[in-house]
Parts: structure tokens; C-alpha cells; sequence
């Protein structure tokens, strides 16, 4: 087992090992007294169903609730596989599919503990503070676990497509192939913020987390504002109230007391209930809201919802200055009066308690206003804000479950826009590589390693656009086979351009094709042709050479390199060893055959671009090249299969056995060559080949010494022992030279006056 499969087995384990421990973790608080601070109860998953019945919890959420216990059921089923994972296989396979979709649904079960309460009775930021910290390391883990499960699904599924297995290979060979360290890293990063991917990511979340964000915010601020002023209106008609009590039941206080007790009632069922109700009184000064001016005395606690049945409990009394201040705002609005004590979180609903009075001035009786004192109603910020902070709460809840889910669907619809895309590029990238290793010569230029694989599954602009790649491919093969890799090199450039370069050229031409194709149809003549030629271009490429043009039968290739002359006269035995077997076979049927003639030479030549500007051709020109042509010709003069120069011959002398053939000079040239025919390699090179050119060069010295009879000799017992027919050629020479004898000065050398 691999190391991989092993940690994965122990993380497996470890996690199996939590799903059954956070059963007796504390998940998240109960309900808080908001007046007092008071807890009543800890949620632990265990009993969480029993807990949230004893709350009298919606029915819909107490039994959705059972489907927690599937988490210690997953932890012991992983726990028990572990002892049956090749009867299991797949059931059991830590980075499966169907453990990753267990792992995902028993996440989301346990995260449903930690949710209900948030959303039920997370009422104030008291009730977060009672959060315990081992609940915070749990939701923690968990959160981690099933994201780790996502992504590992999402990955199995990928991989369960060959394309996209496919995709990953090349992708890593592709980032093996650059650079590594840090810089390859960054730029890493920086293309990851510009995939299309990314792109949609930030698109499609931004604005959906914008609208949601937007929404949330102007819902939540018009729920906080209607929140706050029924609760404003409720608390002023209260205080209002409580002022006409006092004042009508002006020193009754027994009635008082009944008033008072009857609001506590109420106040305890109330769903906005208050903290206190205080009245603050003074009659002992009079004070007038018609003259504020002076010194206005201090307002003592008359009566109390804190102290039931106490007349002037022990609490501090109201400061004449913030008195005075009141009832100066209540001659402005003429209403009850809001304070907001933004370090106690409370709100204050102050009223005046006032009283008209008929009063003697001078000989007028006049009617004042006289401030008898206040009824003060303090509501704690943390009650007027429950439901604001709850539905708060349940907005973000959602918000953050729909922008989860918006994840999830940008990932689905990137994978169904941007996979075609990624596996268009990985096959048009293929293509491309093949082209390019055609181009730099690393790879033979070949049709049939230009194959567009189309991947895109979908109907749409994306598999329109792989029809189009596929047709252009198809284009592409269609002309490969017409270019060579030469022309392929200069094509890279861009540019029209000749160099000069040495090079070894190979010449072949098909002897008694003409007589082979009689009586055939054009399309029968074309394909045996492109047979035999195919043949030699294989050998030819096989061979580390190019081939330059088909004329007809006859082909023209070149060779480049150090070994270049070796290579060319390889690839002339394998290519005479495969029309020998291919004459063989057509004997054996009684069809015609054919033979083939070969002329190489290696020089200086002028390589470049020749041609008109709209149509060219990449080619070779010069003396070296005309020679090639004339040596395959001039087969047919000596009977020979294979002429090599004597630039040749020296390179490869030692590794073929060769015998000379002639001196010499070629039609439209004075200056004379020494030539070879290629006989064999010499490991291969049988005792009757070292005899045949033995023979044959002793016959050529006597010949070229105008030993007539000497020279008669060594070439007739060639020809009777093996038929050699460039000694049947000189035989003819001899037989005219006895005849004819050649002038004073004669060199030896022959003058050819065909092609």
C-alpha cells in the first residue's frame, strides 16, 4: 500500500474517531434572560432533541434534528470498513465518491446543530458570549471537513471523465516542462486571477453578495427603524399614561400602588417588556413650565416598579439641572422625550407629569402650568432589538447559505463553460507541439500525427468553435504531406531567405515504371506509384534525411549533419533491399518489375527560398545538386544500382564496400569526377562482392594503362562468374578501343553526352 493510501486511511480514521466524540461536545447555548443574564441550558448533541422538545422548538426542526445521529453512525461505519476494504472496494475508498458524499451530508447534519440554535435563540450578542470554546473548535472542524469533502468530490467526479484525466496529465507535464521556483509560482498566480474561471467566480458572487448585501442592509435598517418607532409609540403611550394616573390619583397612593402592579403584570407578558417605571415627583416646590428660569429643585423617586409597594424607595433622585433641560424640550415638542444611553444600551421614554393650576397675580386669576414631576420608562436596547437581531441573524444565515450555494453553481456552470475551453486548448496545444517538433526536426513530418481530438461534448459556440479547429486540422493534413520539413523550418521564420550549407543529396529513379503501368488506369498508375514512393520516403526520414520533390518516378532528398553521407548511403542499401523484396514479390506473382536507380553526392550548395512571391518553394541549387541527378542517370549507362562521388567515397570508405566505377565528366561540365557504386555495408558485404570488385578494379587499372588483353581478362571472368554488367560495359570500351585506339595523351576519362 502507498504511503498516500496509508495517511489517507489515518486521516480517515482520526475523522471517524471525531464524528463519534462530537456527540458529547457542546454545540451552542440556549436561550438568555436578556434582564438578568441567566443561561438555562447547554445544547450537547446526544440529548439535543429532548432539550429542543422541552423548548417547545417548531415541530419541522425538532424532527429534522434526528438525522444528527447519522454522524456517529458514519464514524462507526468507517470505523467497521476498515476491516473489509477489499470486500467493500469501492464502498470503502477514502477519496471515493461514496464516502465523500456520506461525509458531506453528515457535515451538513452537524452543522444543523450549531444553525438551529443561532437561528432560534441567538436574540443579542449576550447569547454569543455564552458560546463555549470547545463548540467554536468543533463548528471549526467541521466547516474544514466538509469543505475538504466538496472538494474532494468535485475532483472524483472530474476525474471520472478520461478527458479530464487527459487535461491533468498535460497540465502537469506542461508545468514540468517550465521553470520551476519562485517566479514560476507567481506567474502561476497571476494567471489564476485571470482564468475565466476566476473571472465568473468574482462576477457571479460579487453580484449576487452585492444584491444580497444591498437588500439585506435597506430591509434591515427599515425593519430596525418600523421597530423602533412601535415600540417609541407604545413606550410613549405608556409614559403618558402613567403621568394621567398620577395626576388623577394625586395623592392616593394605594390607587397608585394598583396602577403600578397592574403594569407589572402586563409588562411580563409584554414581547417588548421594560426594565423599570419610575414616577419622579416634588410638591413641596411648586415649579411652573411658564417660568423655567430660576433654580428648579431635584425630583425624588416617588414610586417604582423596582420597589413594589414602596412610596419614595431608595433611588437617586432627578437632578434639578437635567429636570429643567426635560421639561425645556417638552415646551419645544410638546411630547414625550427619547434618550438613548448609548454605554448602557438602554432607551429612556421620559414624560412630564403636569398639572394646570388657577393662580392669584395681582387682582388677575391666571391658569399655569405646573410641573408636578416625571414617569420615566427605561427599555433595554438588547429587548427593543430582539427581533432586529434575530432576523439579523437569520439574513446572514441565509445570506451566507445562498452564497454557498451560488459557489457551488458558479463551479458547475464554470466547469460546463471553461472544460470544452480547457480541452480545445490542451488538443489544440497538442497540435501545435506536433507541428513544432515537425519544424524543429526533432519529430518526421507526417500527416498522421496531426489527429484533433474533439472533446467538447456540448452544443453550443464552444463546440462550433471546435468543428471549425477540427476542419482546419483536417486542412492542415491535407497539405502536410506536400511540404517538406524544410520548408516547414523556413516557414517558421516568416521570412524568404538562402543560406549556403553542405549537404549530401540522394537521387532515385523507378527503371520500367513506363513498361509497368501500361494498360492501367490513371488512379491504378497513381497509387502504385505512391506506393514505391512512399516506401522510400520512409526510409528516407527513417534515416535522419528530407525529402526535397517528387518529379514523376523520381525523388530528390537531402541529408545535413556530420553524418550525413553515411545516413544518405544507409538509407540507398535499405532502400535497394526494399525494391528487391518488393521485385521479388511481383516475380513470384508474374507481374512486371521494376529496379531503381540512385545517384549521391555531398557539396556546397545554395539552400533558401526560390520562386515567385505568392508561391515558392524551399530548395536546393547548385553544381553538387546537378551531379546527384546526372551519377542516378548514369546508372543506366553502367548497369550499376548505386553511383556515389569520390567526396562520397571518402567519407564513408571502410563502412561500405564501394569499387570505383569511372572517371567521368558529366554532360555541360569539363571538369572530370571520379565515381563509386555502392555495393554494401561491409559487415554485410558477402565473398563474391570483394571478389566482383577485386576483379573488377584490376580490370580498370589495365584499362586505364591501355592494357587491352589484361584488362580483357579481369573483366571476362566477371562476367562469366557473376554477369557483372559495368564489365560487360568496359568490355564494349575495349572492344572498340582495339579497334579505335584513343589518342596520345588519352586521360581515361569518359565523356557522358546524356542526362
Amino acid at each position: 500500500m502507498k504511503a498516500k493510501q496509508i495517511i489517507a486511511l489515518i486521516l480517515d480514521g482520526l475523522g471517524a474517531l471525531l464524528c463519534i466524540a462530537w456527540l458529547f461536545f457542546p454545540v451552542a447555548p440556549g436561550p438568555v434572560d436578556l434582564q438578568n443574564g441567566v443561561q438555562t441550558i447547554q445544547f450537547v448533541p446526544y440529548k439535543m432533541v429532548m432539550q429542543i422538545e422541552e423548548l417547545h422548538a417548531p415541530l419541522l426542526f425538532t424532527q429534522l434534528l434526528y438525522a444528527i445521529y447519522f454522524v456517529p453512525l458514519l464514524g462507526l461505519y468507517r470505523l467497521v470498513s476498515f476491516f473489509f476494504l477489499k470486500k467493500l472496494g469501492w464502498l470503502a475508498t477514502p477519496g471515493g465518491t461514496f464516502l465523500s458524499i456520506l461525509r458531506i451530508l453528515a457535515t451538513i447534519c452537524a452543522l444543523y446543530t450549531y444553525v438551529l440554535p443561532l437561528l432560534l435563540y441567538a436574540d443579542a450578542m449576550t447569547w454569543f458570549t455564552r458560546i463555549q470554546l470547545e463548540s467554536l473548535i468543533s463548528i471549526g472542524v467541521m466547516i474544514i471537513i466538509h469543505i475538504i469533502s466538496v472538494i474532494a468530490l468535485a475532483k472524483t467526479i472530474n476525474n471520472h471523465n478520461p478527458v479530464y484525466r487527459e487535461y491533468r496529465e498535460f497540465k502537469n507535464n506542461e508545468f514540468a516542462a517550465t521553470s520551476n521556483g519562485s517566479k514560476r509560482k507567481a506567474v502561476s498566480a497571476v494567471e489564476v486571477l485571470f482564468r475565466i474561471r476566476t473571472k465568473l467566480f468574482f462576477a457571479f458572487i460579487g453580484v449576487i453578495s452585492l444584491i444580497l448585501v444591498l437588500l439585506s442592509t435597506l430591509l434591515l435598517n427599515n425593519y430596525r427603524t418600523t421597530l423602533f418607532q412601535a415600540v417609541g409609540d407604545t413606550a410613549r403611550s405608556q409614559v403618558e399614561q402613567a403621568s394621567a394616573s398620577y395626576r388623577v390619583n394625586l395623592g392616593d397612593s394605594i390607587a397608585m400602588f394598583e396602577y403600578l402592579n397592574r403594569q407589572n403584570e402586563l409588562n411580563k407578558g409584554a414581547e417588548f417588556s421594560y426594565e423599570s417605571l419610575v414616577l419622579y415627583t416634588n410638591l413641596k416646590t411648586p415649579v411652573y413650565l411658564d417660568d423655567l428660569d430660576g433654580n428648579t429643585p431635584d425630583f425624588p423617586a416617588e414610586f417604582s416598579l423596582s420597589f413594589p409597594g414602596e412610596q419614595y424607595p431608595p433611588m437617586p433622585a432627578l437632578p434639578g439641572t437635567n429636570a429643567q433641560a426635560l421639561a425645556r424640550q417638552y415646551l419645544d415638542t410638546r411630547s414625550v422625550t427619547t434618550v438613548h444611553d448609548v454605554d448602557a444600551r438602554t432607551f429612556s421614554y421620559i414624560g412630564p407629569i403636569t398639572m394646570t393650576e388657577t393662580v392669584r397675580s395681582g387682582e388677575d386669576k391666571i391658569r399655569r402650568e405646573r410641573l408636578l414631576g416625571f414617569s420615566v420608562m427605561i427599555f433595554s436596547g438588547d429587548v427593543i432589538l430582539r427581533p432586529y437581531f434575530k432576523t439579523q441573524i437569520s439574513v446572514i444565515v441565509f445570506t451566507m447559505l445562498f452564497l454557498y450555494l451560488a459557489i457551488i453553481l458558479t463551479y458547475l456552470v464554470g466547469n460546463y463553460i471553461v472544460n470544452p475551453l480547457l480541452f480545445l486548448r490542451m488538443n489544440v496545444r497538442k497540435i501545435s507541439d506536433v507541428l513544432s517538433t515537425m519544424i524543429s526536426g526533432q519529430s518526421r513530418v507526417s500527416s498522421s500525427s496531426l489527429v484533433y481530438k474533439d472533446c467538447v461534448t456540448s452544443r453550443d459556440e464552444i463546440k462550433s468553435l471546435s468543428s471549425e479547429i477540427n476542419d482546419m486540422v483536417t486542412v492542415i493534413r491535407g497539405i502536410v504531406p506536400y511540404i517538406s520539413a524544410s520548408t516547414l523550418k523556413q516557414a517558421k521564420k516568416g521570412m524568404t531567405s538562402t543560406t549556403r550549407k553542405e549537404l549530401t543529396f540522394l537521387f532515385t529513379d523507378i527503371r520500367g515504371f513506363t513498361t509497368l503501368c501500361e494498360g492501367m488506369q490513371p488512379e491504378e498508375v497513381v497509387g502504385i506509384l505512391n506506393s514505391y514512393l512512399d516506401l522510400e520516403t520512409e526510409i528516407i526520414l527513417n534515416n535522419h534525411g528530407d525529402v526535397d520533390k517528387f518529379v514523376g518516378d523520381e525523388m530528390m532528398a537531402f541529408f545535413e549533419g556530420p553524418l550525413k553521407e553515411l545516413n544518405a548511403c544507409r538509407a540507398a542499401m535499405q532502400i535497394r533491399h526494399a525494391m528487391m523484396e518488393e521485385k521479388e514479390r511481383r516475380e513470384k506473382d508474374g507481374l512486371p518489375i521494376v529496379a531503381i536507380g540512385i545517384g549521391i553526392n555531398s557539396g556546397d550548395v545554395v539552400f533558401g527560398s526560390v520562386g515567385a512571391r505568392d508561391r515558392m518553394d524551399f530548395t536546393s541549387i547548385g553544381d553538387t545538386v546537378n551531379l546527384a541527378a546526372r551519377l542516378e542517370g548514369a546508372n543506366k549507362a553502367y548497369g550499376s544500382k548505386s553511383i556515389i562521388t569520390e567526396t562520397v567515397y571518402n567519407k564513408i570508405k571502410g563502412k561500405f564496400l564501394c569499387r570505383e566505377l569511372d572517371f567521368i565528366a558529366v554532360k555541360g561540365k569539363n571538369e572530370p569526377v571520379r565515381i563509386y557504386e555502392l555495393l554494401q555495408e561491409v559487415p554485410r558485404a558477402q565473398p563474391k562482392l570483394v571478389e566482383i570488385k577485386n576483379l573488377f578494379e584490376k580490370g580498370l587499372e589495365a584499362y586505364r594503362s591501355r592494357n587491352w588483353a589484361k584488362a580483357t581478362t579481369a573483366f571476362q571472368k566477371n562476367v562469366d562468374l557473376y554477369d557483372d554488367t559495368p564489365s560487360k560495359v568496359y568490355l564494349e570500351r575495349i572492344e572498340h578501343f582495339s579497334a579505335n585506339p584513343p589518342p596520345r595523351g588519352w586521360d581515361g576519362v569518359f565523356r557522358m553526352m546524356v542526362e
